[in-house]
């Protein structure tokens, strides 16, 4: 893997991260977690037809280089290192590579999982996803979580890859972001000028896109209780088993009364069905209130497709995802209202 040139800072405190983050946003700067997309993002093309070609400078001055890897525009044009064209790329200040990264290896207090004051559960931005999969407490509790990050990458992304970095980077089909919104979670934003709770559904604003100012992090989530009568599931449709992006992913909770009741509380959270994961806001007035038999989740699933807004893409025609939707929310929630206490 060829990366372009950046340099790496350490901060000791959370602090002192986002004072750096402040320090260096109009040079660029990127923050560095477990680096599992970051690094491959920061990749030099190595495909010829996508290396960005010199077309003149001091080491090259007849120009038409095919590689600007050993061009000194690398050292005095940061846009070189996007990775396409000089006369596309040089207007894209987002896919311009960033001079610094902050590497957050040594906050070591933004890795654990443990107990709120109320009962929920809070877990540190850079607890690894293979943390979150073999955790008997969150399999337990927060079931969907856990099977969120089973079908996660592969064993070494997971081992490398951090629940933080899965959230922030917005992806639409990210598999712990997902279920972190259906668990109904709080995300914990670190900045200069203090500290702010915003809902997980809230915070993508597109892919890619947040709502974090430039000079905050993500320090923790913060996940509710999980009530006596609840459960909760997530299921990856894709292509393959891992290493694979989900073509629909479903993440459900239900709260029930008391076994064999009617529905407190549900939340179904859809992936890769929208520029970012949706909440599924039709399902709850379907079913809350009612007994969870046959007919009301059928009813649910369907609302629960009405609410998302798919495209046509290579995994997957937008149709084929709507009806996955209303398939898998009806599957899913039997089978969280099964570990809510009871059966339909």
């Amino acid at each position: 893997m060829i990366l372009p040139q950046f340099d790496v800072l350490v901060p000791e405190t959370v602090n002192e991260a986002c004072a750096m983050l402040a320090e260096h946003a109009e040079h660029g700067v990127r923050v560095l977690a477990g680096g599992t997309d970051l690094l491959v993002n920061l990749r030099r093309p190595i495909i010829t037809q996508h290396v960005p070609r010199c077309d003149g400078c001091r080491t090259h001055p007849e120009g038409a280089v095919s590689s600007t890897i050993d061009c000194t525009m690398w050292e005095s044009e940061p846009l070189m290192a996007s990775g396409g064209s000089l006369r596309t790329l040089l207007r894209d200040q987002e896919k311009t590579s960033p001079e610094f990264l902050v590497s957050l290896h040594k906050l070591k207090e933004l890795k654990n999982i443990r107990r709120s004051d109320d009962g929920g559960l809070r877990i540190g931005a850079l607890t690894t996803l293979a943390e979150i999969q073999r955790s008997p407490e969150i399999r337990q509790d927060y079931t969907a979580l856990a099977e969120g990050t089973d079908n996660l990458g592969s064993p070494l992304v997971r081992n490398r890859g951090t629940l933080g970095g899965n959230i922030v980077n917005a992806r639409p089909a990210a598999d712990a972001a997902v279920p972190t919104i259906g668990l109904g979670a709080m995300l914990t934003l670190h900045g200069k000028s203090g500290t702010r709770s915003v809902p997980a559904e809230g915070f993508p604003t597109a892919p890619g896109k947040t709502i974090i100012e430039p000079d905050e992090l993500l320090t923790e989530i913060v996940y509710p209780l999980s009530p006596t009568y609840s459960g909760s599931a997530y299921y990856k449709l894709a292509n393959r088993k891992a290493l694979e992006i989900s073509t629909v992913g479903v993440a459900v909770w239900v709260i029930l009364e008391k076994p064999g009741g009617p529905v407190a509380d549900v939340r179904v959270a859809l992936g890769a069905v929208g520029p970012t994961p949706i909440l599924a806001k039709s399902v709850p007035a379907v079913l809350i209130g009612k007994v969870p038999d046959k007919a009301a989740i059928a009813e649910a699933a369907e609302a629960a497709a009405g609410d998302c807004r798919p495209i046509d893409d290579h995994r997957g025609s937008a149709w084929y995802r709507v009806q996955m939707v209303e398939v898998l929310t009806g599957r899913l929630l039997k089978i969280a209202v099964e570990r809510a206490g009871t059966t339909t």
